[in-house]
């Protein structure tokens, strides 16, 4: 999907209010996509409410919850499952260390949270474009200190596509465009971030279970995938309904630090970071195998290296704008089924 631009949204932003309580519905015809509520703001297909993306107040992060696959059921972690009471459950984007803050859910909530902490402030929709099988919403948000609303320390601007795949899964794709417009930001080195899921419970990975897997696009799996650059990570098991499915995260390669370094928690988070240094690979030794593959793979890291791509911590002057690209799928059944490989070439922009 190609990403709308500023003056196309403007032109359609009428449709919906920004901020406040007014109830709204934008699209109603039947089978296709409607926007209805302000918050959550709710998104349908058809009479089948598939997400609600939520102001997260008490979260301190934005977040869609819960995420309806093809099947019918929710394929994002219930509200019990979360680790900590303000946990988000579903799906999400945050730093964790911008200008020295922490902008991830806070486990003791926002409002308790140390002088080091800091919000993503929901602000309310920017427009909403709904044509044929896709849906476009545009929001926005402001990144604050805790305590201190107006302590702006950036903004963003948020482009959501969601539509569904010939095989009747479940796309959601971010544009998201992280703005240092109240000076100058240092995003530094976190452990984990940036684009995240929780997943449900049958989809967590757990050793030797033989419904559930976790793989990775450069060969990886189980425990494996933790802490490794992947272009995309799957999780596979049952939805909540019991039936096979999975989620694919997908890392844009025009992303900074991509291929991210993906965070497994072990309770249903798995997470896109791109910002862990890593040390840069050094090609193998004449002689060795796949010499070659490793060589131009280890020229290609250090090429992106040099264009700053990896720099951590990574300066963005006031006035400036930093993107970050994703897409998740929702699918049902194996992950083979789903063509996950062909469709990170299509987000990659890599096949026609």
């Amino acid at each position: 999907m190609i990403p709308l631009s500023r003056r196309h949204f403007l032109a359609i932003a009428g449709l919906a209010p920004v901020g406040g309580a007014r109830a709204q519905l934008i699209g109603h015809a039947e089978g296709e996509w409607s926007i209805r509520g302000t918050d959550p703001i709710e998104i349908y297909r058809g009479d089948r409410r598939i997400t609600a993306y939520h102001a997260g107040t008490a979260q301190g992060v934005p977040f869609f919850d819960p995420v309806v696959g093809p099947g019918g059921k929710s394929h994002t972690a219930p509200a019990t499952q979360a680790p900590a009471e303000f946990a988000p459950t579903g799906l999400w984007f945050s730093l964790g260390n911008v200008n020295g803050r922490s902008f991830h859910p806070s486990a003791d909530g926002p409002q308790e949270a140390g002088p080091e902490r800091g919000i993503i402030i929901h602000k309310g929709m920017n427009g909403v474009l709904i044509k044929g099988s896709a849906v476009v919403i545009r929001v926005k948000s402001e990144w604050t200190e805790t305590g201190s609303s107006d302590r702006r320390v950036c903004s963003d601007q948020r482009e959501f596509t969601l539509f569904h795949r010939e095989d009747g899964s479940l796309a959601v794709s971010a544009l998201i465009e992280l703005i240092a417009d109240a000076g100058d930001l240092e995003i530094g080195p976190e452990a984990s971030g940036a684009w995240s899921v929780r997943v449900g419970p049958g989809l967590v990975w757990k050793e030797g279970d033989k419904n559930r897997h976790l793989s990775g696009s450069e060969g990886e799996t189980g425990s494996g995938v933790a802490g490794s650059r992947s272009r995309w990570v799957v999780a596979e098991g049952l939805d909540a309904g019991n039936l096979p499915g999975g989620v694919a995260m997908f890392d844009h390669p025009g992303n900074p630090g991509a291929p991210a370094r993906w965070t497994i928690d072990g309770s249903g988070l798995v997470s896109a970071n791109p910002f862990v240094p890593a040390p840069l690979p050094q090609p193998p030794a004449p002689g060795t195998d796949a010499v070659e593959d490793a060589g131009n793979a280890a020229r290609g890291f250090r090429m992106r290296a040099r264009s700053g791509q990896f720099d951590v911590p990574r300066l963005v002057r006031n006035g400036e704008s930093l993107f970050f690209r994703y897409r998740t799928i929702f699918f049902s059944g194996k992950a083979e089924a789903a063509g996950i490989p062909t469709a990170y070439d299509l987000f990659a922009g890599r096949s026609g």
